[in-house]
């Protein structure tokens, strides 16, 4: 069986040859509006649905334990696009940087595009931009990253506050659930009330520490740690990963 191979051969790739800004800006730019266009989506789906089943459910001749189950399925539903939102969220993070290290690119020389220019940029624009995301406490050497802090900054952002207009829609569903199942089983009602409360905290830490966790290289300093938004940035890999290769003495 024949071994698959990693990597083009070096005398493949053309001397002449060079990425195209325009229209990996364009494909950038395209990514964006896409993460925006999903995002608007889902949240538009989930609410139509709670609008035409919460009073479908609420109105059938069913038993309470029924109704809480049916409650619990649209709010498992939430939960996952909860999720699938976030996702969103930190890809466009990502995919705006890179938009502005390709126009910061058509500044530099075309024969000074490698590896070391595209890392520096990302990680300028990275320096920039850590102050919208991530907020301190303390001064000095001594100062800590505030996970608080950091989501309180986060609230004057229109795609957080769309985010918590999912999460606590499904919360007050996963709430109705819970009445409901109340009235079967106090101490399951009081426990899925519980759980309901817990997720929606779980859902605002995942939501910051995830923004967090793209900049932690700023201030750690290190590649290992730019790798973290940088290999979600698939346009830029088309420099770093593939045409840069031809410039590689080491492959074959």
């Amino acid at each position: 069986m024949a071994k698959l191979k990693e990597n083009i051969p070096k005398n493949m790739y053309s001397k002449k040859g060079s990425m195209n800004l325009e229209t990996c800006y364009e494909q950038t730019v395209a990514e964006l509006g896409l993460q925006q266009s999903k995002r608007d989506q889902i949240i538009a789906f989930y609410l139509t649905i709670l609008g035409f089943v919460i009073p479908s459910v609420v109105s059938l001749d069913v038993g309470e334990g029924a109704k809480a189950l049916a409650f619990v399925a649209m709010y498992g539903i939430g939960a996952m696009f909860c999720h699938v939102i976030l996702r969103y969220r930190i890809y466009k993070e990502v995919y705006w940087m890179a938009c502005r290290v390709l126009t910061q690119m058509y500044n530099i020389k075309p024969e000074c595009r490698n590896k070391d220019t595209i890392y520096t940029l990302f990680y300028g624009v990275l320096k920039k931009n850590v102050f919208s995301i991530v907020k301190w406490k303390g001064d000095g050497p001594d100062k800590k990253k505030s996970i608080w802090k950091s989501f309180r900054r986060q609230l004057d952002s229109a795609e957080t506050l769309l985010f918590e207009t999912l999460v606590l829609f499904s919360m007050f569903v996963g709430l109705i659930g819970a009445w409901y199942l109340g009235s079967v089983c106090p101490v399951a009602g009081v426990v899925l009330a519980a759980c309901v409360m817990a997720m929606v905290v779980w859902l605002n830490y995942q939501y910051v520490t995830r923004l967090m966790e793209l900049y932690r290289c700023v201030e750690s300093g290190t590649e290992e740690d730019l790798e973290i938004p940088f290999k979600k940035a698939w346009m830029l890999h088309c420099f770093v990963d593939d045409i840069m290769e031809r410039d590689d003495p080491q492959q074959a």
